[in-house]
């Protein structure tokens, strides 16, 4: 994908439970952006819209790990570089797709991202969906460039936004993705990998990956 305009958005500095890999430990470049200053007591508990209905499922497993496949398509659409890190590393998906040296962590290899200690260029994963909001947070805290690939509407909580710019990151691109077959829960939701830059003051470009698991998974759920 072509780069932001490095004048625009100049750098500063990936499979999906809570943030581990076949890679070396995740020590992490040293030193660390600004931390943003988040408000006291937050929690990653979904909540609701001004309807009283929650804008994001309840509930379910944490546990829904990103397909090899569509690991590297997104990997491939983004070209993250430099130091990278995959917080949520699950069974690896974004680790094989990434390079050799991105750092890992998986909290079910005793590997807690909410403690990492570093700074990176790159943050790619599929984040736990019950604590997208800390995972967030801490994201803005130590990475310069986050991909998350999650449903489009988890974006859309007044909460997260404001973290987001407070923290002076910008979403730079909107990229719809395949859902993939069954056990992957079937929301019934647009599944997006979107990236959100520290520094970008640009518009949001909306795309389509570009990837054979659009048709290939369409047969597979019955759609035309």
């Amino acid at each position: 994908m072509k780069e932001p305009n490095k004048e625009t958005a100049p750098y500063g500095s990936n499979d999906a439970t809570l943030g581990a890999g076949v890679n070396p430990p995740a020590t992490g470049p040293t030193g660390s952006g600004p931390a943003p200053n988040f408000p006291s007591g937050v929690t990653g508990a979904p909540q609701g819209s001004s309807s009283g209905r929650p804008a994001i499922p309840k509930g379910g497993n944490d546990r829904i790990y990103t397909p090899d496949d569509l690991a590297r398509d997104i990997v491939n659409h983004f070209m993250p570089s430099g130091d990278i890190v995959e917080p949520a590393a699950g069974r690896r998906a974004f680790m094989r797709a990434l390079p050799p040296r991105t750092d890992w962590f998986e909290i079910d290899d005793g590997r807690d991202f909410l403690q990492a200690q570093g700074h990176w260029d790159w943050l790619i994963t599929n984040p736990p969906y019950s604590l997208f909001r800390p995972f967030l947070q801490k994201a803005l805290q130590v990475a310069d460039n986050i991909v998350f690939l999650c449903l489009d509407n988890a974006w859309n909580l007044r909460a997260r936004r404001r973290d987001i710019r407070a923290a002076g990151f910008g979403f730079v691109e909107s990229c719809e993705c395949p859902v993939p077959p069954r056990p992957w829960p079937q929301f019934g939701m647009s599944l997006g990998a979107t990236w959100i830059r520290r520094g970008w003051r640009g518009s949001m470009v909306h795309t389509e990956l570009e990837s054979d698991l659009w048709q290939q998974w369409g047969r597979r759920l019955g759609q035309p």
